[in-house]
């Protein structure tokens, strides 16, 4: 599930950028009790864990960037796919692009 910890980003920012990118639920993370218990640097930047509590990947949602506005890679559902088919994912990390979470 994403989740919104940067502390300059309103409510309504947030909402926004979510539907931007599809993202149907977020949750707000105005605390940043989340983004410091994964060391979360940007935003967005994804987790994916798996039902034993396991980090299984970590890094950008897709390959979109400020210049490149498709995605060709969906990196988080393919290490969805896989952490359900019961594999690894092929990709454990990939760099995050975006904002840096700024603190609060």
């Amino acid at each position: 599930m994403p989740v919104a910890s940067n502390a300059q980003e309103t409510e309504a920012e947030q909402r926004q950028a979510a539907i931007e990118r599809g993202l149907t639920l977020v949750l707000r993370d105005p605390d940043q009790i989340a983004a410091r218990l994964f060391a979360a640097q940007t935003t967005p930047q994804c987790f994916l864990v798996d039902a034993e509590g396991v980090l299984r990947y970590r890094g950008a949602l897709d390959d979109v960037t400020y210049r490149k506005k498709n995605a060709e890679n969906f990196y988080l559902a393919e290490a969805i796919r896989a952490v359900l088919a019961g594999e690894k994912p092929e990709k454990e990390e990939t760099p995050a692009y975006g904002c840096a979470i700024v603190s609060l």
